[in-house]
């Protein structure tokens, strides 16, 4: 049958397991919080490449206009 310590053996397996599983689901809700940070930083730099892309244009198209 079941001895003494084979109870608290079983507890302690699943209180560490436990344990292991909320640490890692935090660990990977930092990384993920992180990728989130990093994708809205490149989205926003597109976003002002976008304007200084648009920017570049006008001025080209103004020296051409200035040349003709």
């Amino acid at each position: 049958m079941i001895n003494g310590w084979s109870i608290p053996a079983i507890a302690f397996a699943v209180v560490s397991q436990a344990a292991a599983a909320i640490w890692w689901a935090s660990d990977t809700n930092t990384k993920v919080e992180r990728n989130t940070t990093a994708i809205e930083q490149v989205v926003e730099n597109e976003k002002e490449i976008a304007v200084v892309q648009m920017q570049q244009q006008v001025i080209v198209d103004d020296i051409k206009e200035m040349k003709s």
